[in-house]
C-alpha cells in the first residue's frame, strides 16, 4: 500500500513536471513567434517628387544626386522617382525609352508591394500649384493602408528655411567686386507661394549680399530687378538659375541669345553679363537641405498630408437661389465689426443685389464669446453651409475677408471642399494678397490712408504673421512698397518681418517719426494691445524707448472703401469662374 502511494506520487509529480515543461514549451514558442513577427522588417520607401528633365547630363548631376545622397543618408530606405511633368515623362519614354512614374503611379505600386512607411519628398523650391497639386493627389492614399506617410517640405516652406537657403546660396556666389551683382532666376508663378521670391530676396538683403531675385512668370520680373539693379548702380550681373535642374529656362530663357533672353535684355541695358549654368541641384548645400528635410518627416516633423474628403450629400436646390457666404477670423468689438465687417458685408449685398450675405466666423472663442456675452449667435463656415444647403440654396459664392491665403484660409478650402457635390455651384474668392498683382492693388488701397510724410517720418504697419508659409507675403508687401518708393516699413506680431527687422531699417533710413497701422481686417487686440497698447511689450513702447516719436492710427482695413472693393472684385472673380 505505502509503495502504491509513493508510486502515484512520483506519477503525478511526472505530470505537474511535464505540465510545466509543456507550459515553458508553449511560452517559448509563443515568444519566438513574437520575436519572428518582430524582426520582419517593416518595407520602407523614400519617393522623390520632381518635375522631371529632359536633359540626360544634367539629371544626372541634380536630380539623380539628390536622390543618391538621400538614399546614403537612410539605408534603411528604398529611394523611388516620380515626376510630375506628363510631358517630360512620355518624351524620356517615347525618345529614350526611359520609364519614370508620374506620383499617383509611383504611389500605387508602394501600396500593392506592401511598404508600411513611405516619406514623399519633393524637389521643389517653394509650395507652389505643384506641391499643391502632389499634396492633394496624396489626400486619397492617406486612408490608413501606411502606418507612416509623411510630405517633406520643399526649400522655402518656413522663415527657418530662407536664412538656411541663403547660407546653401552663398556657397556658389562668385567673389563680388563694387559695382558687380549675381541675379538669381527663379521660375514664378500666379501661386501665393510666388511671394517667397519676394522673401528670399529680403533675407539675402539682411545678409548685405549683392544679389538679386527676378522671375521668368511672376514678381519680381526682369523689369523689376533692372530697376534695382541701375539704382544700385551696377555695372556687371552673373546670371545662375535659382532652380532644381538648368533646363530649358536656364539655357535659353535666361543664358539664351534670343532678343527676349535675360542675358540679351541685360546687355542691351548695358550690363556686362556672365553666366552660370547650374542647377541648384549641384550644389551640396542644397542636397543636404533636402536630406535635412527628408530626416524632418522621419522625424514627425513633416508636413500633413489632408485626409480624403467626405463628401456632403446633395441638398434639394431651389432654382436660382444664390447665397453669398462672407468669412472672417471675427472680432467681439461691436463698434470694430460695425465699420469693418458689417460695413464690408454690406458693401458686397450692394454689388451683388442677386444673392443672400450670410457670415460665418473661424474663432470659435470669437464665436463663443458673443453668444455668452451679447447672445449674439454666428455659424462656423461648416455650420452655415449646412443651414445654406437645407435651405435649398443653388449657388454658394464663399468670399474670404482674410488678408493673406495663410492657414485660416487653407482651413476653409478644406471644409467647402466636402460641399462640392452639394451645391450645383460653389467657389471660393481670394484673400486680399494672393497673386503678384494683387500686391500693386492692394499697396494703392493702403496710399488712400497713408498721413502725408515727411523727411524723417514713415508709416508701420502691423501684420499678424504666420508660420504658415503664406507669412512670406508680408515681404513680397513690402517689396511693392519699396517699388513705389513709399516710407512705410511692414512688420508682423508672430512672424517675419519682426518689429527687430523693421527697426533696423528705420534706423538705416534716418527716420525719426512713425505712425502704427493695424495691416488686419479690423483693429482688434494685436492693434490696441501689441501694437498700440502702454505695455512694455507693446511695438508703441518699444519704439519710443529706441528714440522714435509714435503716433497710432487705429483703423481696420475694413473701413478702408479701397480695400472693401478689393473684396468685391475678388468675389466678382469668383462668381465669373476666374477663381477657385
Amino acid at each position: 500500500m505505502k509503495k502504491i502511494r509513493i508510486l502515484s506520487f512520483i506519477l503525478a509529480l511526472m505530470l505537474v513536471v511535464a505540465g510545466f515543461a509543456g507550459c515553458a514549451k508553449k511560452e517559448t514558442s509563443a515568444e519566438q513567434d513574437q520575436a519572428k513577427e518582430e524582426s520582419k522588417e517593416v518595407k520602407k520607401a523614400i519617393l522623390v517628387a520632381s518635375f522631371g528633365t529632359s536633359y540626360a547630363d544634367t539629371r544626372k548631376v541634380t536630380i539623380d544626386a539628390v536622390e543618391e545622397k538621400i538614399q546614403k543618408a537612410f539605408p534603411e530606405y528604398e529611394v523611388r522617382r516620380a515626376f510630375t511633368s506628363d510631358i517630360i515623362i512620355k518624351k524620356l519614354k517615347d525618345r529614350d525609352n526611359i520609364e519614370v512614374d508620374t506620383v499617383a503611379k509611383a504611389m500605387d505600386k508602394l501600396k500593392a508591394e506592401g511598404f508600411k512607411e513611405v516619406i514623399v519628398q519633393p524637389l521643389h523650391i517653394m509650395p507652389g500649384a505643384e506641391y499643391s497639386d502632389i499634396k492633394e493627389e496624396l489626400r486619397k492614399y492617406n486612408d490608413g493602408t501606411f502606418e507612416k506617410f509623411v510630405l517633406g517640405r520643399p526649400i522655402l516652406t518656413h522663415q527657418e528655411d530662407y536664412q538656411v537657403a541663403v547660407d546653401a546660396l552663398k556657397s556658389q556666389l562668385p567673389e563680388l567686386k563694387e559695382g558687380q551683382a549675381v541675379v538669381v532666376m527663379g521660375h514664378g508663378t500666379e501661386h501665393p507661394a510666388n511671394a517667397c521670391y519676394a522673401d528670399l530676396q529680403y533675407v539675402i538683403d539682411d545678409n548685405n549680399l549683392s544679389v538679386y531675385v527676378g522671375t521668368v512668370e511672376g514678381y519680381p520680373a526682369l523689369d523689376d530687378v533692372i530697376k534695382r539693379l541701375k539704382k544700385d548702380n551696377i555695372k556687371e550681373v552673373t546670371l545662375m538659375p535659382y532652380m532644381v535642374v538648368a533646363g530649358d529656362h536656364a539655357n535659353n530663357d535666361m543664358a539664351g541669345d534670343e532678343e527676349d533672353s535675360w542675358k540679351t535684355i541685360l546687355k542691351s541695358e548695358g550690363f556686362t553679363v556672365n553666366t552660370y549654368l547650374h542647377g541648384l541641384g549641384e550644389n551640396e548645400k542644397y542636397q543636404e537641405i533636402y536630406v535635412n528635410h527628408v530626416k524632418d518627416s522621419i522625424e514627425g516633423k513633416g508636413e500633413e498630408i489632408p485626409a480624403p474628403v467626405k463628401c456632403v450629400e446633395k441638398g434639394n436646390w431651389q432654382e436660382g437661389k444664390k447665397g453669398m457666404l462672407v468669412v472672417s477670423f471675427g472680432t467681439s468689438y461691436a463698434d470694430t465689426r460695425k465699420v469693418t465687417i458689417d460695413a464690408v458685408e454690406e458693401k458686397i449685398q450692394k454689388a451683388f443685389p442677386e444673392y443672400e450675405v450670410r457670415r460665418a466666423f473661424t474663432s470659435d472663442i470669437i464665436i463663443k464669446k458673443l453668444k455668452d456675452r451679447d447672445n449674439i449667435l454666428v455659424d462656423t463656415p461648416e455650420k452655415a453651409l449646412n443651414k445654406m444647403k437645407e435651405e435649398g440654396f443653388e449657388e454658394v459664392i464663399v468670399q474670404p475677408l482674410h488678408v493673406i491665403a495663410g492657414a485660416e484660409y487653407n482651413d476653409l478650402l478644406e471644409v467647402v471642399k466636402k460641399y462640392e457635390n452639394t451645391f450645383k455651384k460653389i467657389a471660393v474668392g481670394t484673400p486680399i494678397l494672393n497673386t503678384p498683382d494683387d500686391y500693386k492693388v492692394a499697396v494703392e488701397a493702403l496710399k488712400s490712408q497713408l498721413p502725408e510724410l515727411k523727411e524723417g517720418q514713415a508709416v508701420v504697419v502691423m501684420g499678424h504673421g504666420t508660420h504658415h508659409p503664406a507669412n512670406a507675403s508680408y515681404a513680397c508687401l513690402q517689396s511693392v512698397l519699396d517699388d513705389e518708393g513709399l516710407n512705410v516699413f511692414v512688420g508682423t506680431v508672430e512672424g517675419y518681418p519682426a518689429l527687430e527687422d523693421v527697426i533696423e531699417k528705420l534706423k538705416a533710413k534716418n527716420i525719426k517719426e512713425v505712425t502704427l497701422m493695424p495691416y488686419m481686417l479690423v483693429a482688434g487686440d494685436h492693434a490696441n494691445n501689441d501694437m498700440a497698447g502702454d505695455e512694455e511689450d507693446s511695438w508703441k513702447t518699444i519704439l519710443k524707448s529706441k528714440g522714435f516719436t509714435v503716433n497710432t492710427y487705429l483703423h481696420g482695413l475694413g473701413e478702408n472703401e479701397k480695400y472693401q472693393d478689393i473684396y468685391i472684385e475678388h468675389a466678382r472673380k469668383a462668381i465669373e469662374g476666374e477663381e477657385k
